[in-house]
């Protein structure tokens, strides 16, 4: 029986796609251009796995990949890759919602210039909008996981 890939289903492999490639076009940048090297380290820094400072460069790589890999997951609706999404975001929002609570207290000047990102707010905002669309019933059929 072929599955029907939904719309929403190809906008988050696109999405997963293109920050796969965002993060290795800014790696490139990273080692050929100097003078661009503090924004491209700051995007890294920003999607990137945060394994530290010294492994900064090969997490990117290996977010990319993952990225690729979940996507391509999900274009083909896997149910892993629609497991490993909604596991990845909820837990990056609990994150950010308890980081944030405790940054309020602490430190509210750093906290605001997080959330005054242009990163944060896409990634937020993307994160909510997968999230809400893969809990979904039709969706959740789509991917043959019956409730």
């Amino acid at each position: 029986m072929a599955r029907d890939r939904l719309l929403g289903v190809r906008l988050i492999a696109a999405y997963l796609f293109l920050k796969a490639t965002a993060l290795i076009v800014a790696e490139a940048v990273v080692h050929s251009r100097s003078d661009l090297q503090p924004e491209a380290d700051e995007f890294i820094s920003y999607f990137a796995i945060n394994l530290g400072a010294s492994l900064r460069h090969q997490s990117a790589l290996l977010t990319a990949f993952l990225d690729v890999s979940v996507g391509l997951g999900i274009w083909f609706l896997r149910r892993w890759a629609r497991t490993v999404i909604v596991l990845t975001n909820s837990y990056g929002l609990c994150r950010i919602t308890i980081g944030s609570a405790i940054l309020m207290n602490l430190d509210r000047r750093f906290l605001t210039s997080q959330i005054s990102s242009p990163y944060f707010a896409i990634s937020v905002v993307a994160a909510i909008l997968i999230l809400f669309y893969l809990l979904d019933t039709d969706v959740k059929r789509a991917f043959g996981v019956r409730e």
